[in-house]
């Protein structure tokens, strides 16, 4: 097993902040130098409560390529003290940053085919991962299954229907889970209810599973009903 180098301290300020569903916002940090990542990686926001440092993890939603900026998803929790902060930013804020830090990484890009599946800001480390490999010519199949509860919450969609137009061999599949509207014509129900439809066939797919901790769980299960190893799946599990 490869041994990742040692987190570094960083300096950024925020420089954009938008709104990307009602309850999600990104915030574009820019750095105090260049971050050398791995896509799919994530990085901790040191906050300050009371005299205490909490270091949150937050997945990097940019490329590689932008290595001296980038770009958080956050949802705003109720009664969540760090996602209130965010929240609150205007841009210009002075931020530290901790990084980077995980192996929720493409093993051996091009060997396999990808079958990524998320659910909220789940996405994020494939907004990362996908404008990475694409980005260097990626040939093999990609399917995005995506679930959220209603239609207004498809993060990055201009991303994957850009990336769908540009790239025959990616597969964008949101699924809604409580529509608002009947005028929602895709898919309805929770991601491991369409992995069967959408990738039948388990050979030379590798699968990365991105979310939190039920939602992984179920995924994983219903991978391994479909006859998917478990050397074959990887996760990110959100606490």
């Amino acid at each position: 097993m490869s041994v990742m180098p040692k987190t570094q301290i960083y300096h950024g300020e925020v420089t954009a902040v938008h709104a990307l569903t009602p309850r999600v916002k990104s915030f574009q940090l820019k750095l105090d130098r260049a971050m050398e990542f791995a896509a799919g990686q994530f990085v901790f926001v040191h906050v300050e409560r009371d005299g205490k440092l909490i270091r949150k993890p937050y997945s990097i939603a940019s490329p590689p390529s932008e290595a001296d900026r980038l770009e958080l998803a956050i949802t705003l929790v109720t009664g969540g003290y760090v996602s209130t902060r965010f929240h609150d930013l205007q841009g210009g804020e002075k931020l530290t940053v901790e990084g980077p830090a995980g192996r929720f990484v493409v093993r051996h890009p091009g060997s396999a085919d990808l079958v990524c599946i998320a659910t909220g800001t789940g996405v994020a480390p494939f907004r990362s991962m996908l404008l990475d490999l694409f980005r260097n010519g990626f040939d093999r199949h990609v399917w995005l299954i995506f679930g959220v509860r209603h239609e207004d919450e498809i993060l990055y969609e201009a991303d994957w229907r850009r990336l769908t137009a540009e790239h025959p061999n990616f597969h964008f599949v949101p699924t809604i889970s409580r529509p608002k509207s009947s005028r929602w014509a895709g898919e309805v129900g929770y991601v491991q209810t369409k992995i069967a439809n959408y990738v039948p066939e388990t050979e030379a797919k590798d699968v990365y599973v991105c979310g939190v901790v039920p939602m992984v769980k179920d995924v994983t299960q219903t991978l391994h009903g479909l006859g998917f190893h478990p050397k074959q799946i990887r996760v990110e599990k959100y606490t």
